[in-house]
């Protein structure tokens, strides 16, 4: 019976590609074979359902078909393109008869159909993800951090080669470096030829004269490194970034996996972010609202000098171009938005209630207020 990849990466089957990526990243992780609790069979399990699901192509065809190739379609073709000659029979006619396959050579039909396990181990890292806290400022003007991490890194004793300093790495004798064995049969079908990774080099084609004495030929060795990582300016909560090569590394010095870090930007009071704008509020009094005034305002970049002209209705927005946060990704910077709230007086003495009450009268306005009412106002 066909293996479920939707249900080995734990997903459902109407899940978007970025879902499918983000699956097989944690289970990876945690099946990887050198860590303590790792499966390599997993491992190779979710590596196989990630391959077709992430291919667009090889998924339509699994969703179909059940595998990532046309049965009834590939009897068909492959009589029709000779998939027998007189010398055999011939895999590159018969692979044509498969659609949606990107093979290295004609044997890789098997590694397809049958779970495979002939490619050499030389395959990228694993990525790893961590969460970085950040304050408000450190995420509008950027920051440079040290973060520890436990990884799979290069040995530090080998550099990663699997051998041991100073002595030779030389090519390997049992597949000439090719990294693969190739084994020829006669079959009732003709000759049939298999391929399998060299178990000498493990596909890597070279061998080491002495296997380094700290991680014992592999090139690798779990440990906590020290980074330093550039925040750049503008970034802001749950996004994203991408440290390139700071991953955990590959099998005897293959490329590293990358490193993502999820920010969590705390907020400051008084200020709020949208993008690069920035938002804050500022009460005025009655009188600086009726009368204008000169206020010294909070930003992002220290205190600023905001005019405010006589007449001001509460809710007034004031622009402050340029006082957002930087551009991520751009030139420039936002703008602040500066919303203005006049305070209505709440309590007022008996001068200040005559001179209002006469204000009322210079206007026009009606000011006939029940004395007991301003009593109790006054206190």
């Amino acid at each position: 019976m066909a293996q479920d990849y939707y249900q080995i990466l734990g997903i459902s089957k109407s899940a978007s590609a970025e879902e499918i990526k983000r699956a097989y990243r944690k289970l990876a992780h945690q099946y990887h074979p050198d860590k303590g609790a790792g499966s390599e069979s997993k491992f190779k399990e979710v590596s196989e359902a990630y391959q077709v699901l992430s291919d667009p192509g090889k998924r339509q065809q699994y969703d179909r078909f059940g595998t990532t190739f046309n049965q009834n379609q590939a009897r068909g073709q492959g009589a029709q393109q000779g998939g027998f000659n007189a010398q055999g029979f011939d895999f590159n006619d018969f692979a044509q008869g498969f659609g949606g396959f990107d093979f290295d050579d004609p044997m890789d039909i098997f590694s397809n159909i049958f779970g495979g396990g002939r490619r050499p181990r030389r395959e990228r890292g694993v990525d790893l993800e961590m969460a970085m806290d950040l304050s408000f400022d450190e995420a509008v003007f950027g920051v440079e951090k040290e973060i520890s991490l436990e990884k799979t890194d290069a040995c530090e004793h080998c550099s990663g080669s699997g051998a041991e300093p100073g002595s030779k790495i030389n090519t390997c004798p049992k597949c000439h470096g090719q990294g693969q064995i190739r084994v020829t049969r006669q079959t009732i079908l003709g000759q049939m030829s298999s391929v399998s990774t060299c178990d000498r080099c493990d596909g890597n084609g070279k061998v080491a004269e002495r296997a380094c004495s700290v991680c014992k030929g592999s090139g690798q060795q779990r440990r906590t490194k020290t980074i330093k990582v550039k925040i750049p300016a503008g970034v802001e909560n749950g996004q994203r970034i991408r440290i390139s090569k700071e991953g955990e590394v590959g099998y005897k010095g293959s490329n590293f996996g990358d490193l993502y870090l999820q920010l969590r930007v705390a907020t400051k009071s008084g200020f709020k972010r949208e993008g690069a704008a920035v938002f804050s509020e500022i009460p005025i009094s009655f009188y600086q609202a009726a009368l204008g005034t000169i206020l010294d305002v909070p930003t992002v970049d220290g205190k600023a000098q905001v005019k405010i002209p006589a007449g001001t209705q509460s809710g007034k927005v004031f622009r402050l171009k340029g006082r957002g946060a930087p551009i991520l990704n751009g030139s420039g910077r936002g703008d602040h938005l500066l919303t203005v709230r006049v305070v209505t007086p709440t309590k007022l003495n008996k001068k200040e209630k005559e001179l209002f009450k006469k204000l009322s009268e210079e206007s026009g306005e009606s000011a006939q207020v029940d004395e007991s009412f301003w009593d109790k106002i006054v206190g």
